[in-house]
């Protein structure tokens, strides 16, 4: 590991673990959208309920916990301190990937429409909340 890695793996670990609560945050600020838009969510669904499964709860802060990590490197790596440029790398990532990616079920796997609009809602929501808990604004 180089010593520049090494530097970036402690910030990106330290300063009482950004990179968990982002994760925790994301978890919370999902629940709190899928909570509002729920019966459109089941609408969508065509009626079935979802019930939270716990195994899927913890693969899922698994998956936030490295998504947050990769987010806090990215943010370290170009320099961000300021909450408006992190909005603005988050909107990026967003836009480049994360819509991109389920987009490409809508076309490919006939996903269907109205679902990726809220996943991907939820989505933006959850990066743009990751960004603003990790960003590292100047002193």
């Amino acid at each position: 590991m180089t010593a520049l890695t090494q530097r970036t793996v402690a910030r990106t670990f330290g300063s009482g673990g950004r990179v968990l609560v982002a994760a925790l945050a994301t978890i919370l600020a999902s629940t709190l959208y899928y909570m509002v838009f729920g019966e459109v969510y089941q609408h969508l669904r065509g009626g079935a309920t979802a019930t939270p499964d716990p195994l899927a709860i913890a693969v899922q802060l698994g998956r936030n916990i490295l998504v947050a990590a990769v987010l806090a490197v990215l943010l370290h790596r170009l320099a961000i301190n300021a909450r408006r440029a992190a909005i603005g790398v988050g909107a990026l990532v967003w836009l480049g990937f994360q819509a991109m990616a389920v987009l490409g079920s809508v076309i490919h796997e006939h996903y269907p429409f109205g679902l990726y609009l809220l996943h991907i809602g939820d989505a933006l929501l959850a990066t743009l909340v990751m960004v603003l808990v990790l960003v590292r604004r100047k002193a």
